[in-house]
Formats: C-alpha cells, structure tokens, sequence
C-alpha cells in the first residue's frame, strides 16, 4: 500500500514571512534533508504552494507549506501566492488543521496577523472553521530556560490570545474558549542540545490534528475572485442535558446556515436552523471522575464538538491542547 493510500494526517502552514513555515514543516516531518527550503533572510525562499510527506514515524503525515505573507513583493504577490495555494488546497482531500506559524516574539495581535486572520477566513469560509486552528510559535529556542519559556507561554494566555478571541468573534461570528498553541524550536543551532521539549510540543500537535474531521476543501475560495454566492455552513453543537456522579447525557444538534457573501466583500449571515438531533449517553471518563463535577462540565459546554467528543472519549486535555489539565479545567 502506497503512502497516500495509509495517509492520516494532513496540515497546511500559514504565516508571514521570515517565521519559520519551512523549518517548522521539515522539523514535523522529521526531514533533515530532501525538505523545505529554509533562509535566514527577510524574503521568503517559499515561492510556491508545495506538500510532503514525513519520514519514518512520520510518513503517514503531510504538510503543505505556502509562501510567507507580507513579503517584499506586496499585495499583489500576497494576493497571486493565496490563489495559487487554494488551487493546491482543492485538491488535497482529507486536509484536517490550519497552522498559524507566528514568532515567539510577537506577545500582541499586529495589523499584519490580523489582516492574515482575516484574509484565512474568507479563504475558508466553514463554519468549524476555528476548531482545524493552531498557533505554533516558532524560535522558542531549546536554550532558553524553562521558567522563560514558560512565561512565554503564560504571555501568550494572557494577551494574546484573547485577542484572537475578540477577532474570531467580530470576523466570524464564532464563540471559541480555546485555540491549540505550541511552542517550539524547530530549528537548533546545535544537534546535541536536548530539543525533547519542543518535540513532545509536536506530539501534541499531531494528536490534536488527528482528532480532527477533513476539512471540506471544496468549500476554499480565491480572496476577491468570486461574484456573489451563497455557502451553505454546518456545525454540530453539543450540549448536556443530565448529569450524576458516573454518566453524562448530551444531544448533537446538527445546524445549518447560509453565508451570503456580496460582491463588496461584506458578509451576511442567516440564523443556525436545527437539522437533526441526535443523544447520546455516557459515562465520565475515568482521569476526570474525580475532578470538580462542576468545573469539568463548565469546561466541557465550553470546547468545539470535536474536542467534546475526544475528552468524552476519554482523551487527556494536555494530549489534545498542549495544556495542562487542572489549568484548563479552572480556565
């Protein structure tokens, strides 16, 4: 059987350029040579919409690696680059997570990430859009001591993200608590240095990945090539009904909605109407049962139906966030 007959997992990498796409997608795929392209400078060496497969362990995962926005050549070269990477995308069935490839040093939303945002979300116009989201930051070096790093990390929490959240709202609508960030050094100076850290980051990025649904890539759409249309959106929507001490009885409701997009660029949205409904019962998962019963379930109403659905599961929220559990259980 062929690598792509037993692929599983399937990513693309988004970012502007000079952070770290390529080396980050080499590092994935365990390539040390035969990868991406990588540069130390400030024009991007991507040029093209390309995808791989991984080497070894990695061979049943592909990445897509696109050229860096904001570059040199300007909007018009930002503009060509997206549409010729939707035309790649429509045809990588089974593609599950988007990665936002962003510096470690950037602690505050920019105009540049989030004209970026904002352009990945009229390009994938989905509903779910925000649950196939991850952030990586990159250049988190394997030789910063771990109490910077993880202040870093409690920075990124704390000022950032919320950020994110505000944009997700105002752009699309969604409600999202939390979205996947990891951080690594994909990229060490010194083969010898202990990287363990940002590997396990990359671990975690794949179970997260993995738990995905595929992404209807049929659904991407070229930035401000389309006449007026209308897309029909779909979600499932998770909500508890009952609890006691050992089960959890939930319904799916499964919705849908049009996205009426004008010539203008603006967008207009029709209510969520209920298609189906569908319950379900089962029991609390074992690590959590001796949780705060009140904290898992706030915590549960609060994540994607993806995540819902793993957690119930009985995934552990650190192998699907990169979080740890008590901390996002009091969150």
């Amino acid at each position: 059987m062929s690598i792509e007959e037993t692929k599983k997992t399937k990513l693309i990498m988004i970012g502007n350029t000079g952070d770290g796409k390529s080396s980050l997608g080499n590092f994935i795929l365990k390539k040390k040579s035969n990868g991406f392209e990588v540069s130390d400078e400030a024009k991007s060496v991507t040029q093209k919409t390309e995808g791989s497969y991984g080497e070894g362990d990695r061979s049943d995962v592909f990445v897509i690696d696109t050229p860096g926005l904001q570059d040199s050549g300007g909007l018009d070269k930002d503009r060509q680059h997206m549409n010729e990477m939707v035309d790649y995308v429509k045809k990588q069935e089974g593609l599950q997570g988007i990665v936002i490839v962003l510096n470690c040093t950037n602690d505050r939303l920019s105009a540049n990430i989030k004209a970026m945002i904002k352009l990945l979300c009229t390009i994938f116009p989905i509903s779910d859009f925000w649950e196939h989201v991850c952030i990586v930051w990159t250049k988190c070096f394997n030789y910063t001591p771990l109490k910077k790093i993880e202040k870093q990390i409690q920075t990124k929490n704390v000022k950032f993200l919320p950020e994110v959240i505000k944009l997700a709202e105002e752009t699309t609508g969604d409600k999202i608590v939390k979205i996947p960030m990891y951080f690594v050094d994909s990229r060490p100076d010194d083969d010898e240095i202990d990287n363990t850290r940002s590997e396990d980051e990359i671990v975690m990025l794949l179970t997260w990945a993995r738990s995905l649904p595929s992404i209807n890539v049929g659904k991407v759409i070229k930035n401000g090539s389309e006449s007026e249309r209308v897309i029909i959106e779909e979600k499932n929507e998770h909500q508890i009904i009952e609890s006691d001490d050992v089960n959890i009885k939930y319904k799916i409701n499964y919705m849908r909605r049009e996205k009426r997009i004008k010539n203008d660029g603006t967008v207009e949205y029709s209510e969520w109407e209920v298609i189906k409904t569908k319950y379900k019962n089962k029991p609390i998962p074992k690590q959590y049962s001796k949780k705060p019963k009140k904290s898992f379930l706030d915590f549960l109403g609060n994540v994607g139906g993806a995540l819902f659905e793993l957690i119930m599961n009985g995934f552990g929220v650190n192998r699907i966030l990169g979080a740890n559990e008590d901390q996002s259980l009091e969150e």
